[in-house]
Order: structure tokens, then sequence, then C-alpha cells
């Protein structure tokens, strides 16, 4: 059998890494002051992200393009990247970058982008697990629905609720009662800021761009007891209980303070599947016990090939595997590099191709485990060798249109296995082995 055929499978799952970082100091509402109460509010990374894309797009067409980015499925590095490069577009796309994430299908006014489509084509939730029904979700909302919510959002942000920006001598923050004189560009920077930091921390775009149209979600700062200043957060609006994000930290999140708030927030609510948001609480399930002899917690581990397919190079190059174990459910995640040959002439290779993927499942935490692992994104990382680009001969495509076309057609695959003592055994496809223990 040719390796081509092998690489659905052997290619399996992404890193997607993303890092952000300069300060161009463009915010200024007047006073010295503002940019460091903006600061304090979003946090430095973030801040000078958003004020690069605010200082290149305006501040409604800033706000847009990042609704519109999350949108099509960008991750907050990535939004972040181009924010600073400049090469995040008013209409939500990223100059040479492809999305990490499937569209979800949010807006109904999103522009259309070459062969991409246009607004409310729903992908994402289906893949990521969202098919509750009856779905508010599934209503595609308008631009000005989105500018005119966050606008609500910016003034209580700014003058009804706590924020680190305003420590009591107790310790605890304390509120103001006058809102601040709202300023177009002060607004968009602060509510860019908080956006691509929610993001970045797990929130989906549904629940960051949707909930807050619908008016069903809230930012509020993490509980000071935590003892970390800045972490931002989604709260139910009905109940003020904590909204859980619904995806994992990617491994290399885009700003500094990403990993600690998130393990604050997961102390805070434990994974739970069945809804979106859970009843705040301070305690964890890590090492409780389900019906199942399960035990409940993070399980963190790798993939390695279990058979030969002769190929002449196949490293592995990255893996990780992150399962998280609740009574109620097994939400797995697998990032995958490999470099491989794509092209063999005899025995040597002529063009070898560095890619990575990504896989996202979660299933009920019976034994034995079977859950479907959705690919996330795919993504050439380098390519190497005299043939990669050549089209004759025996090459009626460049190397890129094949792993393009393998992307294109790659399908779902079960992740299978058991649990033991803190520890799982399993395989994907039958080819990948799948290793994991749990944490601490």
């Amino acid at each position: 059998m040719r390796l081509r055929h092998w690489l659905p499978v052997l290619l399996a799952l992404a890193v997607v890494a993303a890092s952000c970082g300069g300060d161009n100091g463009v915010f200024d509402t007047g006073t010295t002051a503002a940019a460091s109460e903006a600061e304090s509010l979003v946090g430095p990374g973030a801040l000078a992200v958003a004020e690069a894309i605010v200082a290149d797009l305006g501040p409604d067409p800033a706000i847009l393009a990042v609704g519109y980015a999350l949108d099509r499925g960008y991750t907050a590095g990535q939004i972040a990247d181009g924010g600073l490069s400049g090469g995040l577009q008013a209409d939500g796309t990223i100059d040479g970058v492809q999305p990490a994430l499937p569209v979800w299908g949010i807006f109904a006014d999103l522009p259309e982008v070459g062969g991409s489509g246009g607004g409310g084509a729903r992908v994402a939730a289906p893949i990521l697990g969202f098919t509750d029904e009856p779905n508010p979700y599934d209503v595609p909302i308008r631009a000005d629905q989105y500018l005119a919510a966050l606008g609500i959002e910016f003034e209580a942000v700014m003058s009804g609720r706590p924020t680190p920006s305003a420590p009591s001598a107790g310790g605890s923050s304390t509120t103001t009662t006058e809102p601040r004189a709202p300023d177009d560009r002060a607004r968009a920077t602060i509510m860019i800021g908080l956006i691509v930091r929610l993001s970045d921390l797990g929130y989906s775009a549904e629940q960051i761009i949707t909930g807050i149209v619908l008016g069903e979600v809230r930012m509020r700062v993490l509980p000071t007891e935590f003892g970390l200043d800045g972490c931002w957060l989604l709260e139910d609006a009905s109940d003020g209980s904590l909204v859980r994000p619904a995806l994992p930290v990617l491994a290399d999140p885009s700003f500094i303070d990403t990993g600690e708030c998130r393990e604050a927030i997961d102390r805070l609510a434990p994974p739970d599947t069945d809804s979106i948001t859970t009843t705040s609480t301070t305690s964890t399930t890590v090492a409780a016990t389900d019906p199942d002899e399960i035990t409940n917690g993070i399980y963190t581990g790798e993939v390695q090939l279990t058979v030969d397919v002769g190929a002449p190079v196949y490293e592995v190059l990255h893996s990780v595997v992150e399962l998280d174990v609740t009574d109620a459910a097994v939400r797995a995640t697998i990032e995958f590099t490999t470099r491989v040959s794509l092209r063999v002439s005899g025995t040597d290779p002529v063009c070898i191709a560095t890619t990575s993927r990504v896989y996202f499942g979660q299933g009920s935490p019976a034994e034995p485990l079977d859950v479907l692992m959705e690919p996330q994104s795919q993504e050439i990382l380098s390519f190497e060798g005299p043939e990669c680009g050549v089209v004759e001969g025996r090459w009626e495509t460049t190397a890129e249109a094949d792993l393009l076309a393998e992307f294109a057609e790659e399908r779902a695959y079960s992740l299978v296995g058991s649990f033991s003592d803190g520890t799982f055994e399993g395989t994907i496809a039958e080819i990948l082995a799948v290793t994991a223990a749990i944490a601490g």
C-alpha cells in the first residue's frame, strides 16, 4: 500500500500554536490614567493587540473584524498575530492564514470571501458538540446587533461591575457608580482586548458573541480569593453562575496568564457538558471516582505509531493528549505533528512534509471508551526536498495540492480504550496508540 493511502490516519491531529507581543501604544483617551486603566482592565498583551487593530481599521470596523474572524474559525492566537502584523482585514479574514476551527455561522451578514461563502452556515456547532435542541445559538445575528450589545456591555464593565483596576483595602474589587464618558476608540479597544482574552481561555465564538447579543452572558472578573488579578470570564446573566469555556486551551496560549486563569476557572466550575453553564462552586472533581470506577480528572499523555508503514521517513515530532473526565462526559483533545515522506523516488524521499492537525471529541465515560474524534484543523508547516513543487512525469500536481486534497477528505476516527487506576490506554483507527495518566 502506498504511503499516501495512510495519510488521513497517520497525519492525525494538530498543534495550533500562536503567540503575540509588541506594544504600539496607540490607546489614547487624552490622559495617561486612561491608558493605564485600559491596561489594568485587559492586560498589556491583549491591549497591544486591540490597539493595533483599532489603529488599523477604526473602532466599529475593528470590533466587527474580530467578531467576523472568530465566526470564521480563527483562534485568539491567530487574531492576535494578524492584528499585530496588520493582516487582519475588515471582513474577518487574516492574510495568508487558514482558520484553525470550522466556521461557526453566527453572523447572518458575514461577508462572502472567495469560495468560503457568507453568513449563517453552521459548521462548528455540530462538530464541537453543541447539538441540544432547541438551540437559540442556531439563530444568526446581525452585525448591528453585535455592536449594540457590546456597547451595552462596555458601559456595564466600566460603570457597574467590579474590575481588577479598583481593589479595596480589604483586597476585594470595588464598583463605581458613575459611568465614564463613552469614547468609541476606548470602547473598541477594551472590548476587543476582553474578547480575545476570553477566546484564549477557551470560550467559543458562540459563547462570546451570541451569548452577549442575546443577553445571556456578562463579562466579569474572577473572584479575588483566587489571588489572580485581571482574569476575566463569562457569567450567566440570569443567576450569576459561571459559564465554563466550551473549548480546551491551546497548547501555546497567546497571553501570559491564560493558563493560570483557566486553571482557576476549572477549579471554580468543574466540567459539565450538559450545559455551557455550571453552578459556581469551589470544589473539584479531580481524584473522584464515577459509578463506572473511572477516576475523574485531567489525563495527559501522547500518541505513538503502532504499525510499520514502510515509509522512508516517518517521525512523530510532537504529540499531546488531554482527556478531561467527569461523571457526565469525557472531552478528548489530541494534537499530533509529523514529518513524513510525501513523495518517494525508488527508496529515496524527494519531498518531505511537516504537517500538524488537532482532533476533538466528547462522549460518555463508559467502559470501554469510544469517542468519535473530529478533525479540527490541518496545517502544512513546511516542505523540504527537490520535487515538492514539481508537476511533470509521475507528479500530476504539486505536493501542496496533494496534501490539501488529503485535508479535504479527512474524516473522523474513533478513540477507543480503557481506564485503569488513573491511566488510559487506547488506539485511534488501531494504528495510533494513545496513553495518558491523570495529572498529579
